[in-house]
């Protein structure tokens, strides 16, 4: 036996033998278990309870195709279209096969044997498939990791664009990169972080999100010397509690404790803002409430402030002066710093943590 066929572990992923006839299933399980990992079933009923329950598992189906109570190729079409990678392959007398050459599409099917089986050539068979299933499912995960790349890159440089906005626009705005990372800090915790990922940043409309990209980025261009009216802390807080209000934290209150202020509501605008700053809607109402508080934020962090989620239900946000020393920094410095420190953050932004 060569050492190419040992690279591949064939145990790995399991194979689901269905077969109505209990001296056929014990007959497979005694060939081939000491070389695949085997679960079985007596009908295609049975065969669809046992795939449901281990369906991440399964690489190959191998199934009779005359058996009671369920065709081989009726089961094997419920799971087609939700589960096309498993590889089917139909096992079936000679005096059906032109039937089952007719059914090859309706399930999907990958390969037929017939019986009386060619022992080796069934090994073969079964070899080759477990090795062209894992090799699919290796692929996949590599081009799902480089699609999570570009995702990052294409979402790190949308929200680069908000931060360098004010530059673009000759606007004097201090830490904005930072504001824009508070933001999506905040829209993020009150996001259910991973339960679900982001088909359009991972398979983009390029020019749907370009021009979406353009007209944000415009949007706060023109938002901000508004935003930057009131000339301190203060006054930049109570316009930030305005634009939050506004955007749907109903019944939100505002309490100061000295120099602080914590901003506390039962309704959480902030997951649909960053939604509508990612691109994921095109709502009017929605993109100007979004550009409205960020702009609010970026307000906040100019004159010296910074923002803080508590966990917890709803929205509960303290701002507050900043007490680190300020530093000198070009807004291009700032944003590139921001991108590398906060990887995380783009990850957990996506949906992808």
């Amino acid at each position: 036996m060569s050492h190419e066929i040992d690279d591949y572990d064939y145990q790995h992923y399991a194979i689901l033998f269905v077969d109505d006839e209990a001296n056929t299933r014990k007959y497979f399980r005694r060939l081939f278990s000491d070389k695949f990992r085997i679960l079985e079933a007596e009908d295609g009923v049975e065969a669809l309870k046992v795939f449901r329950q281990h369906a991440s598992e399964i690489g190959i189906i191998v199934t009779d195709q005359r058996m009671p109570n369920e065709t081989g190729v009726g089961f094997l079409s419920k799971i087609a279209g939700d589960y096309p990678d498993v590889i089917k392959i139909l096992s079936t007398a000679y005096s059906d096969i032109d039937a089952a050459i007719g059914s090859v599409n309706q399930g999907g099917i990958f390969r037929y044997i017939t019986k009386p089986w060619d022992i080796p050539q069934l090994e073969v068979t079964l070899r080759r498939a477990m090795e062209f299933f894992t090799v699919k499912c290796e692929r996949d995960a590599l081009l799902g990791a480089k699609m999570q790349a570009m995702g990052n890159v294409l979402l790190s440089n949308r929200l680069v664009a908000f931060a360098l906005a004010p530059v673009c626009a000759g606007i004097g705005c201090n830490r904005a990169a930072e504001a824009v990372a508070a933001f999506v800090q905040t829209g993020v915790a009150g996001s259910r972080t991973g339960a679900e990922s982001d088909a359009d940043l991972r398979s983009p409309d390029w020019s749907r999100l370009h021009d979406r990209q353009l007209t944000l980025a415009t949007a706060l261009e023109k938002r901000l010397p508004e935003a930057m009216k009131p000339a301190d802390l203060t006054g930049r807080t109570a316009a930030l509690v305005a634009e939050i209000t506004a955007a749907g934290a109903t019944g939100l209150v505002s309490t100061a404790d000295g120099s602080s202020t914590r901003l506390s509501s039962t309704v959480d605008p902030t997951p649909a803002l960053l939604d509508t700053l990612l691109g994921r809607s095109d709502d009017a109402a929605l993109t100007q409430s979004a550009v409205r508080v960020l702009a609010a934020f970026m307000a906040v962090y100019d004159a010296g402030g910074i923002t803080r989620r508590v966990r917890g239900q709803g929205l509960t946000l303290d701002v507050s002066p900043s007490t680190a020393t300020a530093k000198t920094s070009t807004p291009g410095a700032e944003a590139a710093k921001w991108l590398i420190d906060d990887d995380l953050l783009i990850s957990a932004a996506l949906g992808l943590l």
